[in-house]
């Protein structure tokens, strides 16, 4: 464990396993945004979650002040934890809060997911994974408020566990933009160079989006960790089975400059998540003006409100159907379609997102 100037005499303290570069996926988004607007009331624990002992750089973690960093198996030095509100944001972090962590506290639980497999089966949501299910609801039930990140997500929450419903609360996850001097304007001159960027997860639908393009004349490029080697045999073994290795091109994990460059040689991103509690990539898209063709189910629907190209990714050969509009749709159609998505943004800001938060933390310190 180490201190990066860790006072230990916070109203909010956020005890999250993302932060600075140890990042996972939108939850650590999420999390650098609330660092970067912190204020001097809010300190954050870095819970290295891993089995195995890891060191630590001063220099992974920002700012370098109200951090503190420990491995899983220092987690019951947080018995000295002082706060009025702990706010917690996975439910794998429930073996830490005991009963003498969370005495005299309220506690925050911010749900970037209810973690359950895509669809979830009807008779068992959590498909069998009855440990999750525990860690789940032990947190859910000592939580005093349960943040959901789009109001999909409530819907969901909400119709497993009725009996949350009255400690739920919606707020949206925020970004800040980078106002791009310039926008992609691709689309203008070509509608050949397609992409995804995100996590190699079934969930989100790579291999349905590569079987997709199979009989469209375009290029598919693919970013993304191989952090799942099973699903990636499957989508290598079709790609090969339908001779597509021409037209579908793997880039690996890109970040930074990277990041950069792979979006802004696309002519249009593509999401195409079964389902997707919040959506931080669409907003990624959209700071910069590159065109979305987006599935339509949890929070995704929510960013992308009144915009044209969303689908069902249920149904087969509706993300075909999509790109074949975008495709032969119109300069002036798609750049109304770009406008759309340029308007949506600042419901979605960083400072948005943090002021509903201040506001949530006046609540609760006000019931205390």
């Amino acid at each position: 464990m180490f201190n990066l100037n860790f006072s230990n005499n916070y109203k909010v303290v956020h005890i999250n396993n993302e932060l600075g570069k140890c990042l996972v996926g939108g939850a650590g988004t999420y999390m650098n945004e609330m660092y970067r607007y912190r204020n001097s009331d809010t300190g954050f624990v870095y819970m290295n979650l891993d089995g195995q002992v890891q060191d630590f750089y001063a220099t992974d973690f920002m700012e370098q002040r109200d951090i503190l960093i420990m491995n899983r198996d220092e987690a019951y030095k947080l018995d000295a934890l002082k706060c009025d509100i702990l706010v917690v944001q996975f439910f794998e972090l429930a073996f830490c809060l005991t009963e003498d962590i969370i005495k005299n506290k309220k506690i925050v639980y911010v749900m970037h997911s209810v973690p359950t497999p895509e669809p979830p089966p009807k008779d068992d949501p959590f498909g069998g994974h009855y440990d999750i299910r525990e860690k789940f609801e032990r947190l859910c039930d000592i939580s005093d408020v349960l943040v959901c990140v789009s109001k999909a997500e409530k819907m969901k929450l909400s119709s497993m566990y009725p009996e949350y419903e009255e400690k739920i609360v919606v707020i949206y996850d925020g970004i800040t933009y980078k106002r791009h001097s310039k926008l992609n304007t691709n689309y203008e001159n070509s509608r050949k160079i397609f992409g995804y960027i995100g996590r190699m997860d079934y969930r989100k639908g790579i291999l349905e989006c590569v079987r997709e393009f199979k009989n469209i004349d375009a290029e598919l490029r693919i970013a993304c960790p191989k952090n799942d080697d099973l699903y990636l045999e499957k989508i290598l073994a079709y790609i090969e089975g339908a001779g597509m290795q021409d037209r579908v091109k793997f880039y690996g994990w890109c970040v930074g400059e990277r990041k950069e460059n792979f979006l802004d040689s696309l002519d249009a991103l593509i999401v195409p998540s079964l389902y997707e509690p919040f959506g931080y990539v669409a907003l990624e898209a959209m700071q910069r003006g590159l065109p979305v063709i987006s599935s339509n189910n949890g929070g995704l629907d929510e960013i992308l409100e009144g915009y044209k190209y969303k689908y069902n990714p249920y149904n087969s050969g509706k993300l075909a159907e999509k790109i074949n509009n975008f495709i032969s749709d119109s300069n002036d159609e798609v750049k109304r379609q770009q406008d759309i998505l340029m308007n949506n943004m600042d419901r979605f800001s960083a400072n948005v997102m943090v002021s509903e938060y201040e506001k949530l933390w006046s609540s609760i310190l006000e019931d205390k």
